[in-house]
């Protein structure tokens, strides 16, 4: 098998969760902060159940409809839940604080990434295809470029821009399509069973199981079985273990 292309999803395989908890209360301060200035006075507790049943929600989409909701579209959420009077203005500012907390408190960059992307990078063409929650794409990219692993990506697919989430065939092919690659010569490293890697495999593709990240969110409903060619635990691993793919397929 001649592997062309390598796509990698972004959260809890590139990034962990870190400062998941500075970035939700920065969120919930933001929100209040805003509101406020409207007069509306939502006390902290209900703020709190509100995120909780945003989450609900987006799962359900996220899910079901193999679609995420984007920063605003979460907004409107909370606008809505808590029968508050529309402000189409106050939405789109708290839905840009919202997007951009991210880089206020950023994840950490896993142990080894640079050095393996800039390895793989001598031998195949590289994209992201990743789902996204409160930051869209178009911050995730600022986050890899502050990280300067931006410049080792030739394409994108990110769940905000392409409409709908993984495992949907459409979320690999929105990049392996302008790579001008075929799925199965393309190879996916992701951490989440029923997205990244049912997904890939569906499509032909090959995969590798990420299982190196314990901050992730979705540790507890993430399936302890794979269908993947291979499981790793460390970027160190990475390249030995798709040169093993590649030779024994």
């Amino acid at each position: 098998m001649n592997l062309k292309v390598i796509t990698i999803d972004f959260w809890n395989t590139l990034f962990d969760s870190g400062n998941a908890e500075k970035r939700n209360n920065l969120r919930i301060t933001t929100f209040l902060n805003e509101t406020d200035k409207l007069g509306f006075y939502i006390k902290y507790g209900e703020i709190e159940k509100t995120i909780k049943a945003s989450w609900e929600y987006f799962n359900k989409l996220w899910i079901e409809e193999q679609r995420t909701p984007t920063a605003l579209d979460l907004v409107k959420f909370f606008w809505d839940y808590l029968n508050l009077p529309e402000n189409k203005k106050a939405m789109i500012e708290i839905a840009d604080e919202f997007a951009n907390s991210i880089l206020d408190y950023p994840p950490n960059l896993l142990e080894y990434v640079e050095e393996s992307l800039k390895e793989l990078k001598k031998k195949y063409r590289l994209a992201i295809i990743s789902d996204t929650g409160f930051s869209p794409g178009s911050i995730l990219k600022k986050l890899l470029e502050k990280e300067k692993i931006l410049k080792y990506f030739d394409e994108f697919s990110f769940s905000d821009e392409t409409g709908v989430a993984k495992p949907n065939k459409k979320a690999y092919l929105t990049a392996l399509d302008k790579l001008d690659c075929k799925p199965e010569s393309a190879l996916h490293i992701g951490d989440i069973e029923r997205t990244d890697i049912v997904g890939a495999k569906q499509l032909g593709m090959r995969a590798i199981r990420f299982i190196g990240d314990s901050t992730t969110l979705f540790i507890k409903n993430n399936s302890k079985t794979t269908i993947a060619d291979a499981k790793v635990s460390s970027w160190k691993n990475i390249i030995n273990t798709i040169n093993n793919i590649e030779n024994n397929s």
